[in-house]
């Protein structure tokens, strides 16, 4: 699912103007990309924790020469999703 399509489902299942449904689609993912960016955890109700992680540097080979090469330390995300998410998920509903 996309970005468009995410929300285009808003649209239809809340009853709005598909402009104001990418406006709000747009404006979540501006705030999720922020809080992020700052080191904040993100807990969603239902669905999941964004927890951001420290990735520390390590060695690695590059995959077409084999060549050794070092991944250095950065910060990725993590998601963690709720027990009703995951039995959602299992359970078909």
């Amino acid at each position: 699912m996309t970005k468009n399509d995410l929300a285009r489902e808003l649209a239809v299942s809340e009853k709005l103007h598909l402009s104001t449904a990418v406006k709000a689609v747009d404006g979540i993912v501006r705030i999720l990309k922020e809080s992020l960016a700052k080191g904040d955890d993100i807990f969603l109700r239902g669905f999941g924790t964004l927890a951001v992680v420290k990735r520390e540097e390590r060695p690695a080979r590059h995959f077409s020469t084999g060549e050794p090469i070092t991944i250095p330390a950065h910060r990725t995300v993590k998601l963690k999703i709720s027990k009703e998410l995951k039995d959602a998920m299992n359970n078909g509903n």
